[in-house]
């Protein structure tokens, strides 16, 4: 691999662009999106930590091998050019998804402190001038977008650590058994949803290899960036969620829009949940950046796939701001805890789908341990696509046998326009 930009992001600053983009792109709701399954989401923090341990080793190998380009571009070369025009709509889709999930999120904690923001129409136009003062942000470069991301990280692992390590004192055995599984159905289909929900929390460990045109020395920097991020936020995930199913019973949980500010009140007081309220929206709102800059790459990567011209930067920012807010309009829901469940849901199975296809491409391209890697990391992700809800299923299928359908008509007319 090339030396990639000089002036780029280093090993410091883009292992705190994965850990930011992680921490917050998911977990600060998450508690009570799988408060309706019960504390038997433990064992899905852990299958998704193995889970994107394995994916960020394949995908940090994978973009070590050949010219300079993100996973996505790696894909295509090992695959061929339908995959690989497939999985960079898949994970632009599943990318774009995320954004309008932690714009609700961030509204969800502010609720918290301003309860007029909660009801319709007004979390909707709170999520909205998220959206679009990060969209701004992107406007200044990544340099700035990491910078931004990373200032507020600390400021974002004072609730998480706050909780995982004060919470213990209030760590009750009897609330964690009797929120084992509240679901309804059986511990093996509580744990695959649970395991699904919970990546969400893991989407952005990819963000180093997505961002490499932009990283300094990205042969060296990439794979220490996603590793140590994946572990920094792993860490402070299974801590701080085990102690809040263990404080707040899940039936409780399930109906928070601020479930760590939550926990925080009970250990300290309202007013200190209030703030944690503050750090919480903070962080949350700061990972909208990184993922921003993530979904302008994969856009990007999709069109290099699809071989057509790409459009201005600025087009591009704006028209996924544009995008993200028409998804905001179509999944209201009645609580902001039922809209991120649904959007983080459609997210997390285009993204593993697409991690499934990288720990495919891997196995392809290498031999030894890092095809074993590969094939392992593909092996995980099928089980988990495969233990899902039928009505899932259906829509997982429809959704890839359709964009499959659609990138061998388009290769085929960039071929036929080729030779014409």
């Amino acid at each position: 691999m090339a030396a990639g930009n000089p002036r780029g992001i280093g090993p410091v600053m883009g292992t705190l662009l994965v850990a930011t983009t992680m921490i917050g792109s998911g977990i600060y709701m998450i508690p009570a999106t799988v408060g309706a399954i019960g504390s038997i989401s433990l064992l899905g923090w852990i299958i998704a930590t193995l889970g994107a341990m394995l994916a960020g080793l394949s995908i940090a190998f994978l973009s070590r091998i050949g010219p300079p380009a993100t996973f996505i571009d790696h894909i295509g070369r090992h695959l061929g050019p339908v995959v690989g025009l497939s999985s960079a709509i898949f994970y632009f889709v599943s990318i774009i998804l995320t954004l309008p999930a932690v714009a609700v999120a961030v509204t969800g904690y502010l609720g918290f402190l301003f309860p007029a923001v909660l009801p319709q129409p007004a979390n909707f136009w709170t999520a909205c001038a998220i959206l679009w003062l990060f969209a701004l942000l992107n406007q200044l470069g990544p340099r700035t977008v990491a910078f931004a991301g990373s200032a507020t990280l600390i400021l974002g692992l004072v609730p998480i650590l706050l909780v995982g390590f004060l919470g213990w004192d209030y760590f009750d055995p009897q609330i964690f058994r009797d929120s084992w599984n509240i679901s309804g159905h059986s511990n093996v289909s509580a744990l695959f949803q649970a395991t699904l929900l919970v990546f969400m929390a893991f989407i952005g460990f990819e963000m180093a290899s997505l961002v490499s045109n932009q990283m300094r020395d990205p042969d060296r920097n990439i794979p220490i960036a996603t590793i140590v991020g994946v572990l920094i936020a792993a860490t402070v995930y299974i801590a701080s969620s085990t102690v809040i199913s263990g404080m707040i019973p899940a039936a409780q949980l399930a109906k928070s829009t601020a479930p760590f500010a939550a926990a925080t009140a009970l250990i300290i007081g309202p007013i200190a949940g209030m703030l944690i309220a503050v750090a919480a929206a903070t962080k949350a709102a700061g990972t909208l950046g990184s993922l921003q800059l993530g979904t302008i790459e994969s856009y990007i990567a999709t069109m290099r796939q699809a071989g057509v011209r790409i459009p201005p930067r600025a087009i591009i920012n704006f028209g996924i701001a544009i995008i993200s807010t028409i998804i905001l309009l179509l999944t209201e829901s009645p609580t902001v805890a039922q809209q991120f469940g649904i959007i983080a849901t459609a997210a997390t199975v285009l993204c593993i789908f697409v991690f499934l296809l990288a720990g495919l491409a891997l196995a392809r391209a290498t031999r030894g341990l890092r095809r074993a890697a590969g094939l392992a990391t593909a092996a995980l992700f099928a089980i988990l696509l495969a233990g899902q809800p039928v009505d899932t299923l259906l829509l997982s299928a429809v959704a890839l046998l359709s964009t499959f359908a659609f990138s061998a008509f388009a290769v085929a007319r960039l071929r036929a326009h080729a030779f014409s």
